[in-house]
Order: structure tokens, then C-alpha cells, then sequence
């Protein structure tokens, strides 16, 4: 059964919504039939076992009357936090939090946003995403937002100043958007230590080797210097990965 005072067709409902994925396509992936779990959804009594509820929460990330702990919960946010805010005070526990933001400004163009979750008790893995489109007024959106930490309760901001877009590996960031991905618990840990700007986590975080790059290896990172539109933290990366050959070549 599910812990707290949520019903397990409420939660099925939300989840639903945060995995921006149709009752269809979900009873499909199932095996389910689509009508009985819309049914249920409703509340109508018979139209769903027990064992066939439990394969629908476990698909939508519920196991063991909390939030799974074996992957990453990709969620979209649209313009309302409740969502969001109703999950998490079911889950009951304390979050830490670390945010990444891609845009022309916080409200000009349109921005994207992603938020990585994390229960160390329980290693629950979620990440957030937002696009904020500019037709949609700022007063209509309920941003995803460090600087205002009370529109997620029970949520512990951490890592740098979240206006600075810093963040290794920028594929990742295009991965999390893309609707279709899958991101495995490893990927996420790495993105949430990136984004940590506690000397702790980067500490833990392993080093690049000093060692002679190849020259297509080379000729990549000039591409990627003359690209204004690459994330400035991988530019970074690709400053330090010359720095580091360059090193190599002078130690020989």
C-alpha cells in the first residue's frame, strides 16, 4: 500500500502529468488496457486488480510506498509548482537540490531549466525540467527558482550562484530535454556533484588525467571555442584539457 494520506489514483494522476505522458500511452507500456486504467483513475471500483495497479505505479516510479531509488524520475514542470510540491510532501522527506539554467536571461527568449533532486536517505533521484516560453506572461509561471526557495518547500538549495550556467558536459543538459531520453543514476550523480559547489562534492570528483590529445581531439575543441553557443562550463573543460596536454608534452 502507499504511505500517507494520498490515494493511489491521486498519485497516479500527478505522476502522470509531472512525466508529461498520455493514460494511454502509459496503460500501453503496461501491457494494461487503457479504458480500465482510466477507469480506475476515476475512482471506479473493478476495474483494475490489485497486481495491475501495482505494475501502473511502478511504471509512473512508486516502489515500496515511496519513490523508487533504482533511476531517475524525469519529470516536466509547466507553469504550476504543485504538482511538484504535492509529490514531495507525500515522499515526506528532505531534498537537496542544485539548478542549471539555459537562456537569453531569466525572462528574455526562451529559457530552460532544469533542477536535480536528491534524498540522500533514500538516494531518490529526480530531475526538474521547465522551458519558459516568452508568450506565456512572467505573472502566469511559478518559476523553478533558487532565488525564491519557498516555492519548493523542504528543498535545500545548494552549488553555485545558479546564474552562472556552469555545467561540465552541456550533451547532458540537451539529453535531460529531450523527451525520449532515459537518464541512468550514474549520469544523474555526476550532474548533481557538477553542480555542488561545496568543496566536499568536488573533491570527490575525479580528475582528468594530464595526456596527449589526438589532433581530431584538437581540432574538436576549435570548433567548440568558435561555437558562442556552447555552455561556457565545457569551454572551461576544453581550457583545462590543453592546459593538461600541454603539460604532458613538456614533461616528455
Amino acid at each position: 500500500m502507499i504511505k500517507g494520506t494520498k490515494k493511489e489514483q491521486d498519485l497516479a494522476s500527478i505522476l502522470l502529468g509531472l512525466k508529461a505522458q498520455s493514460i494511454t500511452s502509459a496503460a500501453k507500456s503496461c501491457g494494461l488496457n487503457p479504458s480500465a486504467v482510466a477507469g480506475w483513475l476515476k475512482g471506479v471500483t473493478g476495474r483494475l486488480s490489485q497486481e495491475k495497479q501495482n505494475i501502473l505505479l511502478g511504471y509512473l516510479g512508486i516502489s515500496g510506498g515511496t519513490l523508487a531509488s533504482d533511476r531517475v524520475h524525469l519529470w516536466t514542470n509547466d507553469n504550476s509548482l504543485e504538482p511538484l510540491r504535492e509529490i514531495l510532501a507525500w515522499v515526506g522527506e528532505e531534498f537537496e537540490a542544485v539548478f542549471h539554467t539555459r537562456g537569453d536571461g531569466r525572462f528574455g527568449g526562451r529559457i530552460k531549466i532544469v533542477v536535480g533532486l536528491f534524498n540522500p536517505s533514500k538516494s531518490i533521484r529526480i530531475l526538474v525540467k521547465q522551458k519558459i516560453s516568452p508568450m506565456i506572461a512572467d505573472r502566469e509561471i511559478q518559476f523553478l527558482d533558487p532565488m525564491a526557495p519557498e516555492t519548493i518547500p523542504h528543498v535545500k538549495w545548494l552549488g553555485r550562484d545558479p546564474r552562472e550556467n556552469l555545467l561540465p558536459d552541456s550533451s547532458f543538459i540537451e539529453k535531460v530535454l529531450n523527451p525520449k531520453s532515459e537518464i541512468l543514476p550514474e549520469e544523474f550523480d555526476r550532474f548533481f556533484k557538477s553542480l555542488n559547489g561545496s568543496r566536499k562534492v568536488e573533491e570527490e570528483i575525479p580528475t582528468r588525467q594530464g595526456k596527449s590529445l589526438t589532433s581530431q581531439e584538437l581540432k574538436e575543441i576549435l570548433t567548440r571555442a568558435k561555437d558562442w553557443s556552447v555552455d561556457s562550463g565545457v569551454l572551461r573543460e576544453d581550457i583545462r584539457t590543453l592546459i593538461e596536454h600541454i603539460e604532458s608534452r613538456e614533461e616528455k
